[in-house]
């Protein structure tokens, strides 16, 4: 009961910030215009935007397939593919709850060890994370009169402030870290000795040695090229999700590329903060992303409701389908 509220406190507290931030960025604006932009959209762009959706995470699928491999596991793609679908839904309640999902998943259907896969996951997200942080760096350069101030503001500043907040206090920073890491050397220290041949300590032991090995995969890979292939078409999906939604509202249809890449990469940032499927934190930063290109405020704002909606969409759409069909799928593996 207590960690079922717990869990209950903690989705509210996360949901009840991204509905704050959300509220924010709608407060201000002309809600009419807003409206009659959706409700005059071309959804049959935001469908096709849904189709990309899906195929990136196949190309997901295969490339988590291939830093499994290495570990002397081969799943089903299907058993992969619902794995990771079920994973982003479980995201929109908790954050970061859908990577343990995939991995209990894909542990029941395919019986790989819970501790391996996580490794992997955490290679795979290392990867995104860094592929995610070159494409920043690459609109910076070519939109630098545009992105410099932009990115300083929404990804340098808050980063530097922390830092400057520690600077400014560093003894007592120092004093602080140096009596944390004493106690925590003196008490793990004890406990070791007290432990170190306990049925318990050898289970965290064996779970540590097996989220390494996962990884480590990563530098086991064989054909390199093709991961980084499939890294390359996820990442060029997901700008196709941008781009094509422009053509849902005329007042978006005339952007090109280079602004797609934009959104998908500050959009991506929105996606990573801790609330719920981004709420509030994409709307913000896509809407100034498109202020930046001339697009009126309310405009960008309709915009990131309908590129968000669409993607949250095909998030529960495909995530109750392949939660509904893993157990049909693998019934002679779980008879």
């Amino acid at each position: 009961m207590r960690q079922k509220l717990i869990s209950l406190l903690r989705i509210a507290t996360f949901l009840g910030i991204g509905i704050v931030l959300l509220w924010l960025v709608v407060r201000n604006q002309d809600l009419g215009v807003i409206k009659n932009n959706l409700a005059s959209a071309h959804w049959g762009w935001a469908v096709l935007a849904l189709l990309f959706g899906f195929l990136s995470n196949v190309f997901r699928a295969l490339r988590w397939n291939m830093l499994i491999a290495p570990l002397g596991y081969k799943p089903r793609l299907l058993n992969t593919f619902g794995s990771v679908m079920v994973g982003y839904m479980a995201n929109l309640a908790i954050p970061r709850l859908g990577e343990l999902m995939r991995c209990a998943l894909l542990n029941r259907y395919d019986k790989i060890p819970v501790n391996k896969l996580l490794g992997t996951v955490v290679a795979e997200r290392a990867i995104d994370v860094a592929t995610i942080l070159v494409l920043l760096a690459v609109v910076v350069v070519v939109e630098f009169d545009r992105m410099s101030s932009f990115s300083y503001q929404f990804v340098i500043e808050p980063i530097t402030q922390r830092m400057q907040n520690a600077a400014n206090h560093p003894l007592p920073f120092f004093l602080f870290w140096l009596t944390a890491l004493a106690i925590v050397l003196v008490v793990g220290l004890q406990l070791y000795k007290r432990v170190r041949h306990s049925r318990f300590f050898i289970r965290i032991r064996y779970l540590i040695r097996g989220f390494m090995a996962g990884l480590q995969t990563f530098g086991q890979l064989r054909r390199r090229h093709l991961f980084l292939l499939y890294t390359a078409l996820i990442w060029f999906l997901y700008m196709m999700m941008s781009y094509v939604c422009f053509f849902c509202f005329p007042q978006t249809s005339h952007l090109n590329m280079w602004v797609a890449l934009a959104v998908m990469v500050f959009g991506g940032l929105g996606w990573a903060a801790p609330v719920q499927g981004g709420i509030g934190t994409f709307h913000i930063i896509v809407t100034q992303t498109l202020v930046l290109y001339g697009i009126a405020e309310a405009n960008g704002l309709a915009y990131a409701i309908l590129s968000h909606g669409t993607q949250v969409a095909g998030m529960l759409l495909f995530g109750l389908l392949t939660l509904a069909l893993l157990p049909v799928l693998n019934r002679k593996t779980t008879a």
